[in-house]
């Protein structure tokens, strides 16, 4: 993995539009540079070992105007979600 993941206890639920802007905002111990995984990064971070606890998460890829993917933590399906309804987890990475 070419980034680093956020520690579990900045993890948050948010649409997709406030989860960018959490991540944007983010600083840890003074890293900035946080953003929204990509599908293909939420696929790595879901085959290798890792401490996500909820079930599913945001990644930043957007499917069109109203959707964008997420990922399921306990099975592994991608599949789409509302970028403005409900709450999906947010966990941010930055590139290294």
């Amino acid at each position: 993995m070419n980034f680093e993941i956020a520690p579990k206890s900045t993890e948050k639920e948010y649409n997709w539009y406030d989860a960018r802007l959490y991540c944007f905002a983010l600083n840890i111990d003074g890293k900035t540079g946080w953003r929204l995984p990509t599908k293909e990064e939420l696929n790595e971070i879901y085959e290798s070992k890792n401490d996500f606890v909820g079930l599913y998460y945001w990644s930043s890829t957007e499917i069109n105007n109203y959707l964008a993917w997420s990922q399921s933590f306990s099975n592994g399906d991608q599949g789409n979600s509302s970028k403005y309804y409900g709450s999906v987890y947010v966990r941010a990475i930055r590139d290294i």
